[in-house]
């Protein structure tokens, strides 16, 4: 199966430090991404490359496991990720740049679903979730930045 990829992207009206510093606390994650049932560090550091979380969503009913670890972390510029386990292999990250006024914001993941047929039926019904679910998780934290 080829490896899909989708970005999402927002200009928050805020300082690329404050924007970078609100995305790196994972405790932010469950509050506005909507299907994100658990996303918890494994170990004491929750921040920097190497940290890696215990990740849980639903999607159209399926449970998603996985683990992810931090394999990018310059403040205030990106924040990048990749999968060490889980059913779907993905890699990804956010990238912070100043603008006039504020920051934009791009979210980039890529993911490679399960393969075989069912793989692929699960994950042509699953991407158009997970794209909307990004999107509006984006404008809801512009909105928190921005109060």
């Amino acid at each position: 199966m080829a490896r899909l990829e989708f970005t999402a992207a927002v200009t928050i009206k805020c300082s690329p430090e404050r924007a970078f510093d609100y995305f790196a606390d994972h405790r932010h994650v469950a509050a506005v991404l909507e299907g994100i049932s658990k996303w918890e560090p494994i170990g004491s550091k929750s921040q920097g490359v190497g940290a890696r979380y215990d990740v849980e969503m639903v999607a159209l009913g399926f449970p998603l496991k996985s683990v992810l670890r931090l394999n990018r972390w310059r403040r205030p510029h990106e924040i990048g990720w990749l999968s060490e386990s889980g059913l779907v292999k993905q890699e990804g990250g956010f990238k912070f740049t100043e603008v006039a006024g504020g920051v934009h914001i791009v979210l980039r993941i890529a993911y490679t679903p399960p393969a075989a047929m069912l793989g692929a039926a699960v994950a042509g019904r699953l991407d158009w979730v997970v794209r909307r679910r990004l999107q509006s998780a984006m404008e809801q934290i512009r909105l928190i930045l921005e109060a």
